[in-house]
């Protein structure tokens, strides 16, 4: 293997992408589970050490300079069962990831009435909810990810 191709390798050139297919992208705060399937093709052989699907708040407060953005890691599920993937071939892997999003919220501190609602407009906060699906690839120094951003419904 070429110096060429090794670099190619750590940056997942030519290597595996992932697609999140069949998930609602309406998420009820009261439910309990996002379903869905994570879509792998490759160009070239890879193997794949585990697969991690991530349910995350993207916290972003002040504007301009002062912009700070945060994530928080609401639910997440791990599927740690290593397999290959060869060139042009397609994998379709089902993912759950249970959730208790109001818990998860009143542990990171937010405040769900109408004193929390005013202080996040007076504070210019904006909260967006992605799910994520990542894969552990052998070899690569960036894990291929597919971020999808979900809207949070009653």
């Amino acid at each position: 293997m070429g110096l060429w191709s090794t670099i190619k390798g750590w940056l997942n050139i030519g290597g595996v992408k992932i697609k999140i297919e069949n998930m609602n992208q309406r998420i009820s705060r009261g439910g309990s589970q996002i379903t869905g399937q994570a879509v792998l093709t490759s160009k070239s052989d890879k193997k794949v050490r585990k697969m991690v699907y991530k349910f995350l708040l993207k916290r972003t407060s002040g504007s301009g300079a002062e912009k700070k953005t945060k994530e928080f890691n609401i639910a997440q599920s791990v599927v740690d069962q290593p397999f290959e993937i060869k060139p042009g071939e397609t994998k379709t892997l089902d993912f759950t990831i249970t959730y208790a999003l109001e818990k998860s919220l009143k542990d990171l501190g937010g405040v769900l009435g109408a004193i929390g609602k005013i202080g996040a407009f007076a504070a210019k906060e904006k909260d967006e909810y992605y799910v994520v699906a990542e894969a552990d690839v052998e070899g690569a120094a960036f894990n291929p990810s597919r971020w999808v951003e979900v809207t949070l419904v009653p």
